[in-house]
């Protein structure tokens, strides 16, 4: 069955309603957002240009364009923006009418929602290989040979694995070979201090077919402003995706932010510590519980199988945290859940709770 419905984690109002609780006395581990919250440099850039809300967007967005080009030494033409990195997800389904489509599952459900119209073929991962996805899609290719399109989440939410660039390489180059589009999601990329060298981006000249998708919205805690773009070396495919597009679909201070947060290299190297040292301790933390089989995470959340039968996210939700349910995801059953990396303090709270659930009282 199709995915036809949104659901993601952030949405704990609802429920926290359900529990007499009020969303401030919920601490939210659901949504994959820096704790550092909204820069301080994007702040000062807004109020300072709070007067140009009487004024339309920039309908081109030139200077985020080229702000974004220059950041990865690609020219303008390379680079289309899109009000977050849905959009643009939504956008590469309707120009490359893709036929049949392979996914992986679990993955983002915005994917399926986007080829919507497609026949769907799934590289089903499995926890006996740790969620890994290389190889499957890779034989899945092999034995489906008239794929029109592959879009892959790297790294894979929620699981939070890796493909290698190496590995990707060999992705791209059969993809290449029968004109498969090949979409890779980036989004939770920026959070890898090394992601130069696990990142496509390098090969977008060597692949035409390839096309990669990033987010400003986790890293820099922007959610509420919406703003992502896509990169590729294809020009048809730039160009049909540049028509397409609705005019102004990007606001004002979602354009200044493009041209400004990668300029925050304190920021950036903020987040770098926070998350090596916090990732590291909830890791370790979770890995303490007998009753939690977690799995190593690459980036700024943690995915984790609950062993007993037990509503974890339930039970949490009482004492005011609230965990991203995994249940909705294809292929995996409501004892898999994920939860962000947040502040020292969030963290020992989470960890805290735990111990009181599973001790029972």
């Amino acid at each position: 069955m199709k995915i036809t419905a949104a659901s993601h984690g952030g949405n704990y109002n609802e429920l926290a309603k359900k529990h007499g609780l009020t969303k401030e006395m919920v601490l939210d581990f659901s949504a994959n957002i820096n704790p550092l919250g909204v820069p301080a440099s994007l702040k000062q850039t807004i109020t300072a240009n709070l007067d140009q809300l009487v004024e339309y967007p920039e309908p081109d967005y030139l200077a985020l364009r080229a702000r974004i080009a220059s950041f990865h030494q690609l020219d303008l033409a390379n680079v289309i923006p899109g009000n977050g990195a849905t959009e643009l997800i939504f956008g590469i389904a309707k120009v490359t009418k893709a036929q049949k489509v392979l996914l992986l599952a679990p993955t983002f459900a915005e994917y399926e929602r986007a080829f919507f119209d497609a026949e769907i073929v799934y590289a089903e991962l499995t926890n006996e290989t740790h969620f890994a996805a290389a190889k499957i899609v890779l034989a899945t290719l092999e034995r489906e040979t008239d794929i029109d399109a592959v879009c892959l989440c790297n790294p894979n939410n929620p699981t939070g694995q890796l493909i290698s660039q190496q590995e990707m390489v060999q992705i791209a180059s059969l993809c290449e070979k029968r004109n498969i589009y090949l979409i890779i999601d980036e989004a939770f990329m920026d959070f890898l201090e090394d992601n130069e060298t696990i990142s496509m981006i390098p090969y977008l000249q060597q692949f035409p077919h390839l096309a990669i998708i990033r987010a400003f919205t986790k890293f820099f805690a922007i959610p509420g402003l919406r703003l992502g773009y896509l990169l590729t070396k294809n020009d048809l495919l730039a160009e049909a995706l540049l028509q397409m597009r609705e005019p102004w679909s990007i606001n004002t201070f979602a354009d200044l932010a493009g041209q400004i947060l990668f300029d925050d290299t304190d920021y950036i190297n903020q987040t770098y510590s926070w998350l090596s040292a916090e990732r590291e301790f909830l890791y370790e933390g979770l890995t303490g519980f007998p009753e939690l089989t977690v799995y190593r995470p690459s980036v700024n959340y943690i995915f984790f199988h609950l062993e007993k039968p037990l509503d974890l996210r339930k039970e949490l939700l009482v004492k005011g945290i609230f965990i991203r349910s995994c249940a909705n995801y294809r292929g995996l059953s409501e004892n898999y859940y994920r939860v962000a990396v947040k502040s020292r303090d969030d963290n020992s709270q989470l960890l805290s709770a735990l111990e009181v659930v599973f001790s029972g009282n």
